[in-house]
């Protein structure tokens, strides 16, 4: 990580942090986040709607393997392709093999959303991967009562803003267990292959992980003419505060370096 791209990218989000926000979405904060209940077992009656418009029920993916599941909205342009990309990314390095040691589920949290729109996500989403891999996972779309019930087990808060036309909501995976419990929460979107290997063999023998640190990573847009929900406004503070941190002990590391005195020879 180069010292130009620290200092900059800091820069830009302290500016940002400056600007006003936007007074509808206050609440935003307070209804937002990921409440972790590890070991509690989802609602596998569940119907939705999966990516070639059949009617399904969530315990069609249980059973056998572990379920990756994710929360999104196809219609999303900010954090929501970033983490279903490294996810799939992950998957794929971590030697396992799709759909006979795990499946992939994605919900979308918006009811409007369609399995057309679901479809076309799937295709964009694993552009890059089999139709192995493809076929193991699921996108699925569903009304207001089951998306509530399964985002309600889960712990995953969201909010839709109005003002934007968005939903605000949290970045991170779970990991199920084959019977449909939940195993391990992965905040965030920054997991490495070597964390979710781990992750789906402890699942596959129904071992229920500690709870992961806590973060709150936003997937939210802000306004570019400078009205900033509440939400975003907080997450840019805290990244600022941890770039500009990270780019002072760069920086004091290279001067205390330069100051040694060279080895005598």
């Amino acid at each position: 990580m180069s010292l130009r791209f620290l200092v900059a990218a800091a820069c830009w989000l302290a500016i940002a942090c400056g600007a006003p926000a936007h007074a509808t979405a206050d609440d935003l904060v307070q209804r937002v986040g990921f409440d972790q209940h590890l070991n509690r077992a989802v609602p596998l009656g569940l119907a939705f709607r999966d990516d070639d418009n059949r009617a399904v029920r969530l315990a069609d993916y249980f059973g056998s393997v572990p379920v990756v599941l994710a929360f999104s909205y196809y219609g999303c342009s900010n954090l929501c392709p970033t983490v279903i990309g490294n996810l799939g990314d992950a998957l794929r390095r971590t030697g396992l093999k799709s759909g006979t040691q795990y499946r992939v589920v994605v919900l979308s949290i918006n009811p409007g959303d369609s399995p057309l729109l679901a479809a076309h996500s799937k295709a964009v989403y694993l552009q890059h991967e089999s139709g192995e891999t493809a076929r193991a996972w699921h996108l699925l779309t569903g009304g207001d009562d089951s998306i509530a019930a399964l985002t309600g087990a889960a712990g995953f808060r969201y909010a839709y803003d109005a003002a934007t036309h968005q939903y605000a909501h949290p970045a991170g995976v779970l990991l199920l267990t084959p019977g449909g419990r939940i195993a391990r929460y992965f905040l965030g979107f920054d997991f490495t292959p070597a964390q979710l290997r781990q992750a789906v063999e402890d699942a596959s023998e129904e071992r229920i992980a500690s709870p992961a640190a806590h973060l709150l990573l936003l997937c939210f847009h802000f306004d570019p003419a400078g009205k900033y929900s509440a939400t975003i406004l907080q997450a840019l503070r805290w990244i600022a505060a941890t770039m500009l941190a990270a780019a002072l002990v760069w920086i004091a590391t290279r001067l205390r370096r330069g100051r040694q005195p060279p080895a005598a020879g």
